[in-house]
């Protein structure tokens, strides 16, 4: 399998490491690592300058001028991949940490299924579990319902079908790159992954591996979000971002456009629920703007909406 890795980062340095070790440890290795600096302002070029990384041969490190979101980052990454003469690219984050034989497993599959472009593995977290809401299906193509497959779907079997997966461990078939075109990068974070499977998806189908690992060493696992919910600049994001892709990717504008007026007063409504208790006010007003600029298809970075503005 001859592929690149772009790996994107923000302020995370210490995972950094941990991740590109992960990736120069692999039983199959990648040609190159594309390291996306997205502007990190924790020390980031200078712990990899100290590990030695940044004079790596298999890594082309790039600093970006400015923070542009996870999509961004993934845009500018994915732009350089297609310069390079390989066949696949995998995209991740700096907080995630491949297991050793990972590509190696990609590799079989692709080699398996010689006319499927796109794979993925299973998202583990640090305890163990599965975190199922990194792969998905799609259940409804008139306005493009987002679900989420039970754990069980990657159960005792070595393959499961999906319809989506995040930028977390996911294998692209370069051909299917240079004709869907790059990510969305005006979504600045969230969905871009979801958006870009459904691209791919006109090309190829999505498999998952399940015996092929990835671990996600993220702050809070958003599988326990639904429970609980902290205080998110990204909330706004979330809903803006699915509102725009649902117009975009729906198959009827007309039944989308009946959806959302439907969704949004429901939407409205959840904010009642015993897990926003003390943030009520906080993720109405995010839930509200960000519902009508995806209406308005307003993109791109909200200035009101960034790290460390709640």
């Amino acid at each position: 399998m001859k592929y690149v890795a772009v790996v994107v980062t923000y302020n995370r340095k210490r995972l950094l490491i941990e991740a590109l070790h992960s990736l120069l440890e692999q039983t199959v290795k990648p040609e190159k690592i594309i390291l996306i600096n997205n502007h990190s302002t924790d020390g980031t070029a200078d712990l990899l300058e100290k590990e030695s990384l940044l004079t790596n041969e298999r890594i082309d490190y790039r600093k970006l001028p400015d923070n542009i979101g996870g999509s961004g980052g993934f845009y500018e990454g994915l732009k350089v991949a297609r310069t390079y003469d390989v066949d696949w690219v995998a995209l991740s984050d700096d907080d995630a940490i491949y297991e050793a034989d990972y590509f190696e497993k990609m590799q079989r599959a692709s080699q398996k299924h010689p006319k499927i472009g796109a794979f993925s593995g299973n998202v583990m977290l640090t305890d163990g579990r599965l975190q199922s809401d990194q792969r998905g299906s799609v259940s409804n193509e008139y306005w493009v319902k987002k679900e989420i497959m039970p754990a069980d779907a990657f159960e005792n079997v070595a393959e499961t079908s999906i319809d989506w997966f995040s930028f977390c461990g996911c294998v692209i078939d370069m051909k299917i790159i240079k004709k869907i075109g790059l990510p969305e990068k005006d979504y600045f974070i969230w969905w871009d992954d979801f958006e870009y499977s459904l691209r791919i998806r006109q090309y190829s189908k999505l498999l998952n591996i399940n015996d092929a690992h990835i671990i996600h060493k993220t702050a809070i696992a958003s599988v326990d979000t639904i429970s609980r919910y902290q205080r998110d600049w990204r909330t706004y994001y979330n809903v803006r971002n699915k509102v725009f892709t649902m117009r975009k990717h729906g198959k009827s504008k007309l039944v989308t456009a009946l959806y959302l007026v439907y969704w949004y007063p429901r939407l409205m409504t959840t904010v009642f629920q015993g897990k926003f208790a003390g943030n009520r006010n906080f993720v109405l007003k995010q839930y509200n703007s960000g519902f009508w600029d995806g209406v308005q298809g307003k993109m791109g970075k909200s200035l009101k909406h960034l790290p460390g503005s709640v």
